[in-house]
């Protein structure tokens, strides 16, 4: 298994970034950096490229967890509505902030979403929409993917 140090890591973030640009998903970004790490390998060490692509899973970090951040004003029901959309699908809220500033609300959610039966993608959808009913701004990526998103 590679290690991959902090130089390693703000590499493979700016190389997606510069990529997608405006255009950055987190499935986007996850796809470029997976491709990054690949060839981080291979220019390391060319013997092993095979045995690293096959065990590229085991290289990512779980991607059991995520971040639903959401902003928008404020109005009554905010987090009742978003957590009730993840109570349905049998996500675990792990911690949860947020904030109101006079009229508009901010909140941060991360989310184990390991007991759910739901892809990733359906979660998303459902989240986003019952957000967007609330008037709300809202993104969700994969925790991993933030993680290396903000190490910059």
């Amino acid at each position: 298994m590679t290690h991959l140090s902090e130089d390693d890591i703000r590499q493979l973030t700016k190389e997606a970034i510069n990529q997608l640009g405006a255009k950055a998903t987190p499935a986007a970004v996850e796809k470029i950096v997976t491709d990054a790490l690949q060839r981080v390998q291979q220019s390391r060490d060319p013997r092993t490229s095979e045995t690293y692509s096959a065990n590229l899973s085991a290289v990512k970090p779980a991607q059991n967890r995520i971040i639903v951040t959401a902003f928008g004003k404020n109005q009554i029901g905010i987090l009742a509505g978003l957590t009730a959309v993840l109570a349905q699908h049998q996500c675990d809220i792990i911690d949860l902030t947020q904030k109101i500033l006079q009229e508009f609300f901010t909140i941060m959610i991360l989310v184990d979403i390991s007991p759910s039966t739901e892809s990733f993608e359906n979660l998303k959808t459902a989240i986003t929409s019952k957000g967007e009913s609330l008037g709300l701004k809202v993104i969700i990526q994969h925790e991993d993917i933030f993680r290396t998103m903000h190490r910059i």
